[in-house]
């Protein structure tokens, strides 16, 4: 009974749990029954046309993104704005040699001592041993799913495995790395392009101090194109692409012709620079002279447009662009480039001296000081003498200048009658007055160094223009034009002081000129004249008209290479807004040679020739130690040595003769090739032949004595000789020398029956004639062509109208004006007198006394003497050149004699001791050579027949 009572309750139990537990389930679901009710209630009424939720919902969210982006990336910048480190501080290292001694050679300028340099290095080397291996915090995490690594710690996207991981390294400044983190959390969590943009330039540029990361800022550049389709990030893409810069990505044209394509169509102007010159030469693509031109013309408007928006007679040109070889006096060193001729950009060297010297002088009060009140008053204003870059300030070209117009134009000149009787009087310190007084009518006119003021301008332009002045001419026409300074418009008398003015050839006169008559199809021809004798002097707008009268036809045939060429000048010249050269230079200055190469780079592929010299110089300086060089991170030493190469070939189809030896250098050795002797051959045939260049003809020289890459003809080997002495008196020594070799050579293989080459006439009776056998010179155009293969197979010679590069003479524009030009040329006033000034300084000192010296530069009457002098000394020249050439041929037989005498001596000094060993050392040289016979004539067989005349006869 018991158990059953137990098993009752039991079951009772279970009973009412079972209840409890249904009950309270179904109380839960009659308290739901109503929500689910209203919720479908509200699905209805919105499928009836109410607003939708989750629409507005989304709606919200992207604009709140949107915000919340923009407010990351402002946080960020004011971060970056009050940091210490600004944007243009950049860590890099400077660029030394792997050798020890050229690194203590450096070392020991600076400590005056071994022993202090030794010290120093072992308290570095112990240092860096105990030092952290990283001086930045580095986190390991995976790969986002961005293409840019995340770089906070311990975000993941599983989507991309957990295997994906990278190292980021944080930056040491805690200011710019929270500054770099929100950027990047704005730029891919919020995508904010802005943010993107700025830490793509901070990666790509090494910007704050930051590490150059290649790899980061391409990914970054690649999203926001992507994304937003934004240019500049197509145009570094595409330039990364054409590059292969840092080994990224591989060397891809295609790809690179489709980004650049993109973002010229957008209206990037390195993009429109990049794909015009891309379509001249066909690089990447096929040449189409249409395309290159419509891109060039595009970039050239835009930079036209540029000009005209200054202030009055148009915008300051932008500073020259510097080319690295002339800071050496050429790529092959001082007096060795192109014909001899020494660069004039080695006056960089002397300009402090020089300013310092003329400040001195310019503070008395004789002539000797209005002359040099007057250069400084020039050079402060132009702010370069062509290819010397001075510092521009407005204010001490105004002091200087206002003192030499005040010392002309004093209280006793105030009518025109007057003046003109002081201009007749006093002829030399007119001109310069006239100088001094147009240059002041522009500062007024423009806001250079003084108050904007039209009136003071018209005041100094009258003045100028009394003393004929064609700059003071222009300007007061300009105003008449204009009607400015309270004038009333007078096109009448603006023609005549434009006509006046162009007469004296003043490049801005003639362009007014060519735009007056432009306006009539009648006189084409007569703007075509103006236009054309105003872009001799590389004028900017004159070259920009001249495009445009071969691109429409106007007056004459439409010409596509030359409109191209044109075009191509003025997009380069005018880039106000492209601070690429002047950043590469800096940096360049200042060690920072990894920085200086990719902006070279970046200009080298806009087409910009000195950028292609300037960054195939700086591989081709670290050839010597290019494993440890700082351009290691731009690419594999290998493929950096094939990208010189390149740019040496894009430099050397644009006109630079030096790039087209050093084609030839890196042919012959097979830098950045494979050995080639004949395409070092007709590299070095078009530079000797085409270009002129004396260190090309010795090359051919040499390659037709010792018959590589060419025929082997000791006749013509001295003509190349003679013709490299002939353009360069400066090579005498080298010349000679190895036109004493090359008779001794010449008189064995005659004794001896050896080759000599062609019979092309008697030896010696070559002087300086240029070669004419068909084994030398085969056509220039079939050399040229052979030439200007680049190392990748796309470069071809830029067309006839091709600009070769910011500094030279536009195409079609080449040669001098008719007439003597008088003192209108600002540049050259200053780049004359610091010829002048350093000719004297060569000369040595002057009067000690510190009293005039007609013999000073500054003075104006020297040179008559001096022309006078020469002409006098003409005939006696004629007849030292008789006397030079027959002291010539007696040195040249005496150094021919000593050298055979001293080879005689060498082979019986030789042949001695030889027969005194050969005994003792028989029985050794037997084992030695296993019964087998000597080389015949091996340099390094002293003992081997004909060994003598191995070497005289070059085997």
């Amino acid at each position: 009974m018991a158990q059953k009572s137990i098993r009752k309750r039991a079951l009772l139990g279970c009973t009412v749990l079972l209840a409890l537990t249904l009950f309270a389930n179904a109380s839960d679901h009659l308290q739901q029954e109503p929500l689910i009710q209203e919720s479908s209630h509200f699905e209805v009424t919105a499928k009836d046309g109410s607003q939708d939720v989750d629409t507005f919902k989304d709606n919200t969210n992207a604009q709140d993104k949107i915000e919340h982006g923009k407010q990351l990336y402002l946080e960020a910048m004011q971060l970056l704005e009050s940091s210490n480190i600004k944007i243009e501080d950049r860590v890099f290292t400077l660029q030394q040699s792997s050798l020890a001694r050229s690194f203590l050679s450096d070392e020991l300028q600076k400590q005056k001592g071994i022993l202090p340099t030794a010290l120093r290095l072992v308290t570095q080397g112990v240092m860096s041993f105990f030092k952290p291996t990283s001086t930045s915090s580095s986190t390991t995490t995976p790969k986002a799913n961005s293409p840019l690594e995340k770089e906070n710690e311990g975000n993941q996207d599983p989507a991309d495995g957990a295997n994906t991981k990278v190292t980021v390294r944080r930056h040491r400044d805690p200011v710019i790395a929270k500054a770099i983190d929100l950027l990047r959390t704005a730029g891919y969590d919020f995508e904010n392009d802005d943010a993107l943009w700025t830490l793509a330039n901070i990666l790509f540029h090494g910007q704050y101090k930051s590490r150059r990361d290649f790899d980061q800022s391409f990914d970054l550049y690649a999203t926001l194109a992507d994304r937003s389709g934004n240019a500049t990030a197509q145009q570094m893409i595409g330039f990364m692409y054409s590059t292969g810069l840092g080994s990224v990505v591989e060397r891809d044209e295609a790809k690179a012709i489709l980004y650049t394509s993109f973002a010229a169509w957008a209206n990037n102007t390195a993009a429109e620079l990049t794909m015009g010159y891309k379509y001249m030469l066909g690089i990447g693509t096929k040449k189409s002279c249409d395309d290159s031109v419509f891109y060039y013309k595009r970039a050239a408007d835009k930079a036209h447009d540029t000009y005209l928006s200054g202030p009055p007679l148009g915008r300051t040109m932008p500073p020259i662009k510097v080319r690295l070889t002339d800071s050496n006096g050429g790529t092959y060193g001082a007096g060795a480039s192109g014909s001899g001729a020494p660069s004039s950009n080695a006056l960089a060297s002397d300009i402090k001296d020089f300013i310092q010297y003329h400040q001195y002088i310019a503070e008395g009060d004789s002539l000797k000081a209005r002359a040099a009140q007057y250069l400084l008053g020039v050079l402060f204003y132009t702010g370069n003498a062509k290819t010397t870059t001075i510092p521009r300030d407005y204010q001490k070209a105004g002091k200087y200048l206002r003192r030499v117009a005040d010392a002309f134009f004093n209280a006793k000149m105030t009518t025109e009658k007057a003046i003109l009787e002081a201009r007749e009087q006093r002829r030399d310190e007119a001109d310069d007055a006239g100088v001094a007084a147009a240059l002041l009518g522009k500062m007024y006119w423009r806001g250079e160094g003084y108050a904007a003021d039209e009136l003071q301008a018209l005041n100094w332009f009258k003045k100028g223009a009394l003393l004929g002045n064609p700059v003071a001419l222009n300007g007061l026409g300009t105003m008449y034009a204009k009607g400015t300074a309270g004038l009333s418009v007078d096109f009448t008398r603006a023609t005549q002081y434009f006509k006046m003015a162009a007469d004296q050839n003043y490049p801005d006169a003639q362009v007014n000129m060519g735009l007056i008559y432009v306006q009539d199809p009648k006189h084409y021809s007569k703007a075509l004249h103006y236009f054309e004798e105003a872009s001799k002097s590389q004028n900017f707008q004159a070259i920009y008209r001249l495009g445009e009268m071969y691109y429409y036809g106007l007056g004459v045939p439409k010409h596509c290479e030359r409109a191209a060429g044109y075009f191509k000048y003025v997009a380069e010249r005018g880039d106000w807004d492209e601070p690429l050269f002047h950043d590469a230079h800096q940096a360049y200055q200042a060690g920072d040679i990894e920085y200086a190469a990719v902006g070279y780079l970046q200009a080298a592929e806009r087409g910009f020739e000195i950028g292609q010299s300037n960054f195939a110089w700086i591989v081709d300086r670290a050839l010597d130690a290019i494993a440890e060089s700082v351009l290691v991170s731009l690419g594999t030493p290998s493929k950096l040595l094939e990208m010189a190469l390149v740019y040496w070939t894009r430099s050397a189809n644009q006109g630079d003769v030096d790039a087209r030896v050093k084609m030839g250098d890196y042919y012959f050795t097979g830098i950045g090739a494979e050995v080639d002797f004949k395409k070092a051959t007709a590299c070095y045939q078009v530079a000797a032949e085409v270009e002129l260049s004396a260190m090309a003809m010795w090359n051919l020289g040499w390659m037709h004595e010792n018959g590589v890459g060419a025929a082997k003809d000791f006749h013509l080997a001295k003509q190349w000789y003679d013709m490299s002495l002939t353009t360069n008196p400066g090579a005498l020594l080298p010349v000679s020398l190895s036109l004493a070799k090359l008779n001794a050579r010449y008189i064995w293989n005659y004794l001896t029956g050896g080759d000599t080459g062609a019979d092309s006439g008697s030896f010696w009776s070559i002087n300086g004639k240029a070669p004419s056998s068909s084994s030398a010179s085969s056509s220039s155009k079939s050399s040229k062509d052979g030439a200007e293969n680049s190392a990748q197979g796309g470069d071809k010679q830029a067309p006839d109208g091709a600009a070769d590069g910011q500094d030279g003479t536009a195409a079609g524009s080449t040669g001098s004006s008719s007439g003597s030009r008088k003192n209108w040329d600002l540049d050259e006033i200053g780049e004359n007198g610091i010829e002048n000034w350093k000719s004297q300084q060569q000369a040595g000192p002057g009067d000690a006394d510190g009293e005039y010296d007609e013999n000073d530069p500054l003075n104006h009457h020297h040179h008559q003497r001096q022309q006078r002098q020469r002409a006098q000394q003409g005939d006696r020249e004629d007849e030292d050149v008789v006397l030079l050439e027959e002291e010539d041929l007696v040195e040249g037989m005496v150094i021919i004699g000593l050298c055979m005498v001293i080879g005689y001596l060498m082979y019986v000094r030789q042949f001695r001791f030889g027969q005194q060993g050969q005994q003792q050392n028989a029985d050794q040289n037997d084992n030695n050579n296993n019964n087998q016979p000597p080389v015949q004539g091996l340099p390094g067989d002293p003992n081997a027949p004909g060994r003598f005349a191995y070497y005289a006869a070059g085997g």
